[in-house]
């Protein structure tokens, strides 16, 4: 579950892996995204964090996102720990073609000369930015996980 703040709508996410990776990092997953017009992001955290839920991490980053004419986002992001990645999604309201978007997905990445980063080694750079990101939230500062 994560809160997030995009342009002037605070939002509550929910994600969870449909395949055999995670829901931090999966590739294919449910997402419930909601606006909560009612609270600002502060207030919304507290909510959540009443519920009983611990903040993991916070994340902060600059997006550039792409939409093109097949409804494929491509987002440039500048994260903080992480630097510069590219993410590209397609949202579906038919989970039976989630096998086949993803090959589309991947002759695409293919074409613009994009590799995936390896799930075990993302795993790894999640944990570390978990366990470090009070010192990478709202920086420039990078880090490097092989």
């Amino acid at each position: 579950m994560r809160t997030r703040l995009l342009n002037e709508t605070v939002l509550l996410i929910v994600k969870a892996a449909v395949d055999d990776t995670t829901s931090e990092n999966g590739i294919q997953r449910r997402e419930f995204e909601a606006p909560v017009a009612a609270l600002d992001l502060r207030a919304l955290d507290d909510e959540v964090i009443a519920a009983g839920y611990q903040v993991q991490a916070r994340w902060s980053r600059d997006r550039d996102a792409y939409r093109l004419a097949d409804g494929t986002v491509v987002c440039i992001d500048r994260n903080a720990g992480y630097g510069y990645l590219a993410e590209f999604e397609r949202v579906l309201d038919d989970a039976a073609r989630a096998a086949a978007v993803e090959a589309e997905l991947r002759e695409l990445m293919a074409a613009l000369g994009c590799e995936e980063l390896a799930q075990d080694r993302l795993e790894r750079m999640f944990a570390f930015y978990n366990a470090n990101w009070s010192e990478y939230y709202g920086t420039d500062r990078t880090f490097v996980i092989e």
